[in-house]
This record gives structure tokens, sequence and C-alpha cells, in this order.
């Protein structure tokens, strides 16, 4: 099986993931707090799509670590400013109308840029020689004491 579509499942998640938030947090009236928005969409949808076209362009220099880097960032993101960080954006602090879908999508984009994200570090550890060495040295570290 081609490579490129191993990571291309877990990103079309994340993209349905993000459908679907787009859609709920407009339904319960969710209100952003600066910059909430421009980064999930420039760092969690922007740098995973320039990332997975990169891959299907077979750019894996680049195109792997700019998925793996832009999805684990915007899963952090997600997870501390939805989840954590009390806010207006807060999953806990949307109620009303579209509060059920508004957790439910928030749940679904952080699972999809986690599971991108992995897809992201895999097809970097499986096509650069040279991150595959450093965390192999890391993982199984030589014995030349």
């Amino acid at each position: 099986m081609d490579q490129r579509l191993i990571v291309t499942v877990p990103y079309i998640f994340h993209v349905v993931g993000g459908a679907m938030l787009a859609i709920a947090a407009t339904v319960a009236s969710v209100e952003f707090t600066d910059g909430q928005l421009e980064f999930m969409i420039l760092v969690a949808y922007l740098g995973p799509t320039i990332g997975i076209g990169l891959v299907w362009v077979k750019n894996y220099v680049y195109g792997a670590p700019l998925l793996f880097g832009s999805a684990a960032a915007g899963c952090w993101f997600a997870i501390y400013f939805f989840f954590i960080n009390e806010n207006p954006a807060n999953v806990a602090a949307v109620t009303g109308d579209g509060a059920g879908a508004y957790q439910s999508a928030m749940i679904a984009v952080v699972v999809g840029s986690l599971v991108t994200a992995g897809a992201g570090v895999w097809l970097w550890y499986r096509e650069s020689e040279g991150f595959r060495d450093a965390v192999d040295g890391v993982v199984r570290p030589s014995d030349s004491e």
C-alpha cells in the first residue's frame, strides 16, 4: 500500500473534525478569544494541508515533519485552550443549542490531530535516515562504554 494513502486517511479524519467544529461552533455561537481561531486555521489546518500536499508530491523531507509538527501543535492548542484553560470557547463554558455537538467536534479535532501527528512522525521516521538514527540513538543507545 502506498504510504501516502496511509497518512492521508488520518488527515481526512482531521479535516472532517475541523468541518464539524466549524459547524458546531456556529450553531453554539462560540466566542473565540483573540488569536484562537486564527491559530486553529493557520497552524492546525493550513500547516497539515501544506504538509500532506508535500507528501503527495513525494517531498518527504519537508512534508512529514510539517505534517507532524503542525498537527501536534494543533492538538496541544486544542487540548489546552478548549479543555483546560478557562475562556469563552472552552467546552465547559459553551451552553445551549449545539453545546454537545461542539464538545463532540472538539474531541474529533483532538483525536484527528493526534492521529495525524502520529502518521506524520511515522512517515518521517520511515523516510528520514537522520531522524531515524536520532530516534534510535535515544531509544536504543549504543553500548560504547
